[in-house]
């Protein structure tokens, strides 16, 4: 089974960064900045150097006050997104197996919506075995909600 990072590690470490490069701007020219060691670095760095590169707007290798502030407000976001999705995993989950199988699978909404052309369960289940849990879930509804036709804007109304 696929482990998903946690949301608080990666928050953790991006926050050690962050305050490795304030204290490393404070520091003198000639002395290099002292690493902070994030908590369970090991176990993300990755995705805690893709958060930073994301957060990063400028791309000038540091984070602003107000970078910090935006990227800390789109973990955030996703947190709670996937916190509802979760919750919606966890509620056609009839048989609570931690697994949506094939007669759940066909009780999902946007599988409901796509009809006859909602793709196969299996075209998810990357381990195979006839099931899909979170993570498969998760690249399911990614996908699905990527097919979806784009909502257009409304026009900004025009004042008298």
């Amino acid at each position: 089974m696929t482990r998903i990072p946690s949301l608080a590690a990666a928050a953790a470490g991006l926050a050690a960064l962050f305050l490795a490069g304030a204290v490393g701007a404070q520091a003198p020219a000639t002395r290099p900045a002292a690493k902070a060691a994030a908590p369970n670095a090991q176990a993300v760095p990755a995705e805690i150097d893709a958060a930073f590169t994301a957060w990063d707007a400028d791309r000038n290798g540091m984070l602003s006050l107000q970078e910090f502030r935006n990227g800390w407000i789109m973990l955030r976001r996703a947190g709670q997104a996937q916190a509802r999705l979760r919750a919606q995993f966890d509620a056609i989950d009839a048989n609570k197996n931690d697994a949506i199988d094939a007669n759940e699978y066909s009780n999902l909404v946007l599988v409901k919506r796509a009809g006859k052309s909602a793709p196969l369960l299996a075209a998810f289940d990357a381990n195979k075995n006839q099931r899909l849990e979170f993570p498969e879930y998760l690249a399911f509804i990614r996908r699905m909600e990527a097919s979806q036709p784009a909502v257009k804007a409304p026009a900004p109304v025009k004042a008298p």
